[in-house]
């Protein structure tokens, strides 16, 4: 799937693409709407159109550029570099231009007017070769009217090209007219006044099913003054010959204007469903995007209708108002909707196979862990002193319970307290995910007072005496984190005892045996050594304390040489290579 959009005030236009049925999007390419070069970049586009082509396989992204140019942008999908084509040098009125793709064929179609604000001329060009160069179907004057165009194609034992338009050929003001013309190239074949009354009918879009010499559908907006703006449409059981007598209701409540934004077939073949989606624009209730569909069997039937939006959505300019994406392989008719909010807040993604999901929100204070049945959170905090956030999206009402385990430390025991939020009491949550959700788990230790370090600031040296076993104490200068063990009873053992810290930090360790190297040993992860005038390796990256480690367990004294030995501890903030900011506690042992 594949959606082509301009972010509000930037030049570019960004390619996206989902691999997925639209769960999740990435970036595919991004372009420049200065094209050719020297053109003035354009951060106002009202129209952006996207086709995609089988084989080769590419994209074709169509634009007006700042010289009212009709730009095709080609976007192959291999190793090749986007390419453009100018299609028309115009100057092509913006809103006018449509394109569509003989999916059979690869043959693409394009529409657009020119001139003034009402339009001169009428185009239809085609391209058998991705775009490079087009070729001339139509191109005559126009009698005014609309500016807006629609184009289709439909397959048949003659494929067919479809196209209407709202001009003022019959009357005043503006009425539909239908035409039909092969699609392999030449004149139109059929022409067909489909609207006549005394409102103005405006904006048609045509779309036939993807079956041979299909039904054909011609919707369009009728403009009763006020908020009255409604949508109507024709429908023709063979590929344009013949039109139901009747006109067919899409949306017409009084008082509320409903407006076409998209109307496609499906690509997969034979395929008999055609998707739509329309603006329902209430000046009470806001603003929606309404997805719906018909088919060949039924016609006049627009059903499963769905809101997609749960805020007002951006309806205009046309490159953020809701879109058609179809989704190959997917369940329903494989039609979802594009769509920004009012402002145009962000680019979203619905459809009738994506659940709608609601987010819950886990925040654990100390040492424990937070479980839910459904699979989805699995949040973990391994520090009493830390708070841990985690997230996950659910279904909508869906049944979700959680359990809060605790994890003891190395110096306490560990015990769940109360859930908070929306969830209360200490046993299993259950929750029932009807809105977003936050749930707060408070997990405390017993038996021992617990507290963190600050991080260090400035130069914090601390030497001390040696000790048999670390010393903890809520004041830096009061710990004593490297001991040596009973060294006058013949046995080194060298231990590390820190307690936790406010953030994450880095710990070195380093042993100064000047009778064996005037160098310094630093300890490494695996408790080798390096030479300092190598550098400094950390011994613990990016941890948070509450460390209670023996290095090489219990050494006979006799083992090393006599003489002095140095013991050295340093702490920075984790990543914090300059050294300005530590804690360094020094001690020693001496060995008889």
């Amino acid at each position: 799937m594949y959606v082509a959009f301009q972010q509000e005030g930037e030049h570019l236009i960004l390619v996206y693409r989902s691999s997925n049925h639209g769960k999740t999007w990435s970036q595919l390419t991004t372009f420049g709407t200065n094209r050719p070069e020297g053109v003035a970049p354009r951060t106002d586009l009202e129209r952006i159109r996207l086709l995609y082509d089988d084989s080769p396989e590419g994209l074709d992204v169509f634009f007006v550029n700042s010289n009212e140019n009709l730009i095709s942008m080609r976007v192959p999908l291999d190793v090749y570099d986007p390419y453009h084509t100018v299609v028309d040098i115009g100057p092509v009125l913006e809103g006018s231009f449509d394109i569509t793709q003989n999916i059979n064929d690869g043959r693409i179609f394009v529409t657009w007017m020119d001139g003034t604000s009402n339009g001169d001329n009428q185009y239809v060009r085609y391209s058998d070769d991705n775009g490079q160069t087009w070729n001339p179907m139509v191109n005559w004057s126009w009698s005014g009217g609309e500016k807006r165009q629609s184009l289709a194609y439909g397959p048949g034992s003659s494929d067919h090209l479809f196209w209407t338009y709202a001009g003022l050929e019959y009357a005043s003001p503006a009425e539909i007219t239908f035409f039909r013309l092969p699609a392999s190239g030449g004149m139109w074949d059929i022409k067909t006044r489909l609207t006549n009354n005394v409102f103005k009918d405006y904006d048609p879009r045509v779309a036939a099913a993807n079956v041979d010499d299909s039904g054909v559908w011609v919707l369009y907006n009728r403009d009763r003054g006020g908020h009255e703006i409604d949508i109507y449409f024709r429908y023709s059981p063979d590929a344009g010959q013949t039109w139901d007598p009747a006109e067919y209701t899409v949306s017409a409540v009084d008082g509320i204007d409903e407006y076409i934004a998209d109307i496609k077939f499906y690509r997969g073949y034979p395929n008999q469903w055609v998707d739509m989606v329309y603006i329902k624009d209430d000046p009470l209730l806001g603003t929606d995007a309404v997805w719906t569909y018909t088919s060949t069997g039924d016609p006049s039937s627009w059903r499963g209708t769905q809101v997609v939006n749960d805020q007002d959505v951006q309806p205009w300019p046309e490159d953020v108002a809701p879109r058609i994406i179809y989704s190959p392989g997917a369940s329903a008719t494989g039609g979802g909707v594009v769509f920004s909010y009012l402002g145009r807040n962000g680019l979203y993604f619905d459809a009738p196979w994506v659940e709608a999901q609601y987010t819950l929100d886990i925040t654990i204070n100390g040492s424990g862990n937070v479980l839910s049945t459904p699979a989805g959170i699995d949040c973990t905090s391994s520090n009493i002193t830390l708070t841990v956030t985690c997230s996950n999206d659910f279904a909508t009402g869906e049944s979700v319970a959680l359990s809060a385990t605790p994890i003891d430390g190395t110096n306490y025991t560990s015990q769940f307290i109360e859930w908070s939020g929306d969830c209360s009491g200490s046993g299993i949550c259950v929750l029932t995910m009807d809105s977003d959700k936050s749930v707060t788990a408070d997990f405390g230790a017993l038996g021992i007072p617990v507290f963190a370090l600050p991080l260090p600031s400035g130069s914090n040296i601390y030497p001390y005496f040696p000790v048999e076993a670390p010393v903890k104490n809520p004041e830096a200068g009061l710990c004593k984190p490297f001991a040596v063990g009973d060294v006058l009873g013949g046995i080194l053992s060298l231990q590390v005892g820190l307690p936790p810290f406010s953030g994450a930090v880095d710990v070195y360790l380093g042993i100064y045996a000047p009778v064996i190297n005037p160098d310094v040993f630093i300890v490494k992860p695996d408790l080798g050594f390096q030479l300092l005038s190598f550098g400094l390796v950390p011994w613990i990256s990016s941890g948070w304390g509450d460390i209670d480690e023996s290095l090489y367990g219990d050494i006979p004294v006799s083992t090393w040489p006599p003489g002095a030995y140095e013991l050295y501890l340093l702490v920075t903030a984790a990543g914090d290579l300059n050294l300005d900011d530590y804690y360094f506690w020094m001690t020693y042992f001496v060995v008889p």
